[in-house]
Formats: C-alpha cells, structure tokens, sequence
C-alpha cells in the first residue's frame, strides 16, 4: 500500500468536502485515484474518522478501489472494528481479479489467519504465497506460508521451492532460519544445515546467536558430536563469550543426549552453573539447572538431584518440578520395608449430591490394568478407607446416581496420615458410551499397524477410560487382546532398539554382552548414543524388524523417527517387497488443527509448544491414515514421539496435586490420540490388525515408569490378558508371526494365542 498526498490539499479539510469533490468528478479511475489518496493520507494523519467518511464506497479489487479498501480497512483497525475490516476485505481478496494484489502485510496476515481459522486453508494459503514472495522479510508471512501449504502440497517440494527463492540472496538469515526449522522439523538435519551455510553472520549480527544455534541443534539432532564440537571451536574463534559458550555446550549436549567422551555431562553442567552469576541469558541458567536435575535422577543419584534442586530455586524458578517428586525418589531409592501403618482416605459428598459412586484406581500392588474399584457414597456418611502406601498416587472418580461424572482427581497415600477429600461438583455431561467402529470388508490379505504413543502411560490411560473419555481405547481393551508390558530401561532409545533389532535373549558373546550394556547406557537420558556402538562392527549381524518383514512380498513402513540419539532404522523409508529399499513420499512434519478439532480439544493451544506437538501428532496420524488408503503397505510401525515431550512439560500438573476433572493439555493429548486411531480403524478392513503400545509410561514429570501398553485388536484375536509383566523384547517376534513370518527372536509369551503354524508358514512363503 502506498500512502498518496493531494496537492493543494490541507490536511484537516472536512470529508463532506471531498465527498462532494467525487460526486462533481464522477467515477472514473482520476476520481477513484483522487479518493485512494485522500483516504490514505487522513489514515497517515490518524484522522481515522474522516478517512472513514471519505471511503464509505469506491473499494474494489482493481485500481485504486484496493487502495481505498486496504486504507478503509486500516482505519477500522485502528479505531477496534476487526469484524467490518475482514468482511470488507474477504470478497474483495477472494475476487477472480485479485490474484495479483499484495496488500499490505498487517493486513495480508490478518485476512491469512481469518481464512485459516473459518477453514478456507486452500484461499488462505494462496494469499500467504503470493504476498510471502514481495513481503520477504516479513518472517511472519513465510512461516505461514510453509503451515498453510504444507497442509496441501509436498512439504519437502516446498521446502526446496522456498529455498530456491532465497539462492540469489545469501544475507537473508531470518528467512534461512525459518527454512532450516522446516527441514528440521522433517528430521532432514542435512538439509537444515545446507540451507544455514557454512558462513556464519558477523559476530555483532542481530541473527548471530540463532544461526549458530540452529547449526548446532542440526548437528545434536544428527548425533554428530565432532561437528557440535567443531562448530562451537568455531564460535568461540569469531569472538563469542567463552564462559556462555561453555554453559551453551554443556546444556546442549544434556538435551541432545550426547556423550563427550573426556568430560561427564554432570561435571560440565555444575561448572556452567558455578558461572552463573556472569551469565546474561537467564534462559540458559533456568535450562542448566533442570538439566543438572534430571541428570542426577537419570544416574540414579536422587539424593544428589534433591541437594541440586534446592540449590535451583534458590536462583531460578522451576515451575515443572516438584520437590515433593524428588522425596519420594529418595524414599524409593533408599529401599527398605514397606511402612506398615496404612493411609486414611475419609471422602466426603458435598451437599448438593445425596448419593454417587467413587471409583479408586488400583494399588501399587496390583496391575496397573486391574481395572477401579467402585464404593457407594452418600452425603450422610463419609466414606472412609485404608489402603497402603505405595510409590503412585491414587486416583478418583465420583460419579452421580445417572452415572454422570461430576468430579475427579489424585491423591499420595502417606503412612500414618488420613487424607480428607470433598470435592467440587461440575455440570454432569452424560455418560459417554464406546463407539461400535465399522471396518471395510475383508479383502483376504492382513495389514498390520502399529501405533506407539511415546511414554503412553498405563495409568493415565485407565483414568481417562474410567472417566468415559477414551472410547475407541474401550472398544481396543474389551475386544482385543492386552498385556503390561515390562520396559527395562524405560528410555525410549533402548525400547526402540529392542523393537527394530530384536536378538536372542541367550547365546549372545562376551562382545555381544558388552555391546547390549552400552546399548542400555544409550538409554539414559544423560548419555543417549551407544558409548560401545564401535564393537558392532565384529558381532553376528543382527536381523531388522523392517528388513526381516520385508524380505519376502510384504512392504513395510517406517516411521518411527530415528534420528541421531535413536537408532531405529531409517526413518520414512519403505522397505520390500523382496528386500528393496526407499524413501516414503514426503509426509508433513506438522499440521494445524482443524477448526472443529480445536473446538473439541481447545487446550491444544493452551501454549506455543502445545500447539506445536499437537500439530506433529496430527500430522503423523494423516500419514497413518494415508498409508492406509493407498493400501500398498503391509506393516507400519508408527511413533508417535510428540506426546513424550507434551508429557515431561504438563505431568507435574497431574501428579497427585487434588482435583483436576482429568482437565489440560496432556490428558487432552489423548482424548485426540483416541480420537484419530478410531479414524484410522475406520480405514482398515476386517483382516487387518491395529496394534497400540508404548515404550514406557511415566513416573514423575522426570523419570519414566517401566510400565508400557500393549494391545492388539482384529479379527481372529481373543479377548485376553497375558500373564505376568512380559519384556517388551517380545513384541517384534509377535509383530512378525501376526504375519505368519516365523522368527528366532526372544519369545517372552506375551501372545500365546499367537503361533505361525504351518499352513500360516506356506501362505507366508506364496507372498
């Protein structure tokens, strides 16, 4: 938009003066371009009344009329009227005739986001393209342009078209950062790094910081110790604060779990924190601190994680962390016997609600699937139990005589002490019933998929189904078949190990030993890579999940995001039939949430990292769902890493502290999860298998918990639990007899029912 002055005009002339002028003139384009520059110029005065006036009509999608309605439309704005200012705009964009306008880009991104949130993303991400291209700095714009698009086309085609764009022009930094966050965000770290460049800014470059960054972030993520190492020589050599250097090294080498071979990730954390007081980032202090606490909690020192978190409040806060979850690690640590005086629980009804129902989730000392136990309540007479102490908190549900829930929570048993619970009703919602999902017929051919939420939890699961929130995860417990799975260590790097490259569980060499003891080391979160991976050069090959599946007919899917720190095969490739390799047609990193979905699940925005994860498990949930319809594919095996990180930021919330009506965004996280597995149920057919499980659960908003899920639903699987707490090493070996392939892999019982027989064998080998 252009701001045009009328010569021999004075700027306070009245509007019904021009008002008349226009009239006199008529309407032609002098008249209109007379118009456009009176109204622009009361918008540069801030005369906002009078340029309101002087553009009552004239706005169109051609000429002068945009410039009357993008100056209309800004003197709105400025005096509060969003409504009058889109609804004036959106037909006039819309216009067969404006394809080539680029309005203003205030005004561009608000007719974008306007578009974006009625549902129209085809019309709202044209504009975002056509005005990304003139606005070019306005990173805003671009990173709209890559959300709304991506949405619609091949997001890696885009990523290069975009990248394409910037070749001419290398000082463009912002939008090369916001570039390489696109091709990171797709695991693509090669990418990330080719689009930053070899040059870094100049030292005293308001982008220096980032671009450094972002390289070195690549670089973590692609699990390159030597390049992180080299790439912070280098940003010392230009002239960097080597003390933040220091402190940015340790922390990054924390978060992306690698292992410097000469120095303890603990050691280097407490000497950057000795420096704190010369640190100016008070974001880097935060992250060193929480860093050094989880940790200590990781190595087994909770004593020491303990010490280090009141040394931390004292300096910084730490929101997401509770003391009260560090105690009981201590308690736990410590060992010894189980406190032999039980705890009270005494619950009482408000008033208002003469009789209910309270269910109460299992002990410590039974399963964690063992299913709530209901006690009739009354408003009379407290309901008062004993029940030991143990190291998870209890949860509640109070429902009315209609079955309605009317409030939930947590509480911690403490031996000795009795914890008082009268809780606030909320309006009963009805009770919500398990959906009856309905495939496509059979077609005579099993699919397998594989869905594994990331620190999927038992517990939280089973006090979102009793309070009627999980429907299609009600329809997976009573139709299929479950077990708790036990997994040691509960890290996702050793779970995802075992699952891609299973091995006997005997026979294995002294090497062999060693190399699976460094395999485990790679699980904790302080370490994350292999420190013995070198010796795997000299042991027997062992077979891949994928490779194994996919050596016959069958075509198998990857995508359970291996990158640097997790090696689980390659990521979005196809494997078979007969052994081939190649890569899965680009999937989208993430996708915003549908209108209606957010008004289902509206804390899925509640912040910017929510908003973030949400919009990566949508994303991977559409390329399940994809894979599905195209029917090519016989086995997906499909991570969905993003509800690990919503668990760490929102758990705390959730860990005992009272009434919580099962409300937020992690439990919402899931309500969503259940809802897109019931989608993609609905594309399967009746001889395909859905399989969900999770590598581990969680235990405090730090540490996991060793419980995962297991079940598997379709036609031809019983009803059923399996016994015990069978090892999640099992799980690939009943992956592959669910497609009658017979392997030599651990057998941990898991699936009894689950045998490839001969006949199954023969029809295997005809694939």
């Amino acid at each position: 938009m252009r701001t045009l002055a009328l010569p021999n005009a004075s700027a306070g002339r009245h509007a019904w003066t021009w008002t008349l002028l226009f009239l006199l003139i008529g309407c032609g384009d002098a008249a209109l371009e007379e118009q456009a520059a009176a109204t622009c110029e009361a918008v540069a005065l801030e005369h906002f009344d009078e340029a309101l006036a002087l553009s009552v009509s004239g706005a169109s999608p051609i000429g002068a009329g945009r410039e009357i309605a993008e100056c209309r439309c800004i003197a709105l704005l400025s005096i509060g009227d969003r409504d009058t200012c889109t609804a004036l705009l959106d037909p006039l964009l819309a216009d067969a005739r404006a394809t080539d306008w680029i309005p203003h880009a205030v005004l561009a991104k608000l007719m974008v986001r306007t578009w974006q949130a009625e549902g129209r993303i085809s019309e709202a991400a044209g504009l975002a393209s056509r005005v990304a291209r003139v606005h070019r700095d306005d990173l805003d714009l671009l990173q709209l342009e890559l959300m709304l698009r991506s949405s619609l086309e091949d997001e890696t085609q885009l990523l290069a078209e975009i990248e394409h764009r910037l070749e001419d022009d290398p000082s463009w930094t912002a939008q090369r950062l916001v570039l390489a966050l696109g091709w990171s965000r797709r695991a693509r770290y090669d990418a990330a790094l080719r689009v930053l460049g070899e040059t870094p800014p100049a030292i005293d470059h308001p982008l220096a910081l980032p671009w450094h960054e972002s390289r070195i972030q690549a670089q973590t993520a692609a699990g390159d110790l030597a390049a992180v190492q080299a790439s912070f020589a280098a940003w010392r050599a230009a002239g960097w604060d080597p003390i933040d250097l220091d402190a940015r090294y340790a922390l990054r080498l924390s978060v992306g779990q690698l292992i410097d071979p000469r120095r303890d990730t603990v050691d280097l954390l407490r000497e950057a924190i000795a420096t704190q007081d010369q640190l100016r980032d008070r974001n880097i202090v935060w992250g060193l601190h929480r860093r050094l606490i989880t940790e200590l909690l990781a190595k087994g020192l909770p004593e020491f994680a303990l010490a280090a978190y009141d040394e931390a409040v004292r300096v910084v806060p730490i929101e997401r962390i509770r003391r009260e979850e560090i105690e009981r690690e201590v308690r736990r640590a410590a060992g010894g016997p189980t406190p032999d005086e039980p705890a009270r629980l005494r619950f009482r009804l408000p008033g208002t609600l003469p009789a209910g129902g309270l269910a109460l989730s299992p002990g410590s000392e039974a399963p964690p699937d063992a299913g709530y136990t209901v006690h009739p309540v009354d408003a009379q007479t407290p309901l008062e139990l004993t029940m030991p102490v143990g190291p998870h908190a209890r949860r509640w549900v109070l429902r009315d005589g209609t079955g309605a829930v009317r409030a939930s929570g947590a509480f911690w048993p403490e031996a000795g002490a009795t914890i008082e619970i009268e809780p606030t009703l909320r309006p009963a919602a009805g009770v919500k019933t398990s959906p009856r999902p309905t495939r496509l017929a059979a077609d005579g051919r099993r699919r397998v998929f594989a869905i594994l939420p990331d620190c999927g939890d038992w517990r939280l699961v089973e006090y979102l189904r009793e309070h009627g929130d999980l429907p299609f995860q009600d329809h997976l417990f009573s139709k299929g078949y479950r077990a708790v799975l036990e997994s040691r260590p509960a890290f996702t790097a050793a779970a995802l190990q075992s699952l891609v490259w299973p091995a006997p569980a005997h026979g294995r060499s002294g090497l062999g030993w060693i190399h699976d003891l460094g395999l485990e080391l790679a699980g904790l979160e302080s370490i994350g890579r292999n420190p013995l991976g070198f010796l795997s050069w000299v042991l027997p090959e062992r077979p891949n999940l994928f490779e194994t599946l996919g050596a016959g007919s069958l075509v198998t899917a990857n995508m359970l995001l291996a990158h640097g720190r997790i090696e689980a095969g390659r990521h979005a490739e196809l494997i078979g039939p007969h052994g081939s390799h190649r890569s899965l047609p680009s999937q989208n990193a993430y996708r915003a949430l549908r209108p209606d979905e957010l008004a289902r699940h509206p804390s899925l925005h509640a912040d910017p990292n929510t908003k973030k994860f949400a919009e990566t498990i949508a994303a991977e949930m559409d390329a399940a769902e994809q894979i599905a319809r195209e029917g090519e594919v016989d086995f997906l095996f499909l991570r969905l890493e993003a509800l690990d990180l919503l668990t760490h930021a929102h758990f705390a919330a959730l860990d005992g502290r009272g009434q919580d009506d099962a409300q937020g965004p992690l439990l919402t996280a899931y309500r969503y999860i259940d809802e897109r597995l019931a989608a993609l149920d609905g594309l399967l057919d009746e001889d395909d298998w859905l399989v969900y499980l999770s590598d581990h659960g969680i235990r405090s908003s730090m540490q996991h918990e060793e419980d995962a899920i297991f079940v598997v639903v379709g036609e031809g699987v019983p009803h059923g639990r399996a016994r015990g707490t069978p090892p999640l090493r099992g799980v690939p070996r009943s992956l592959a007899a669910m497609l009658a392939i017979e392997t030599h892999w651990p057998e941990t019982d898991m699936t009894p029912w689950l045998r490839v027989d001969q006949d199954d064998a023969e029809v295997a080998s005809r694939r």
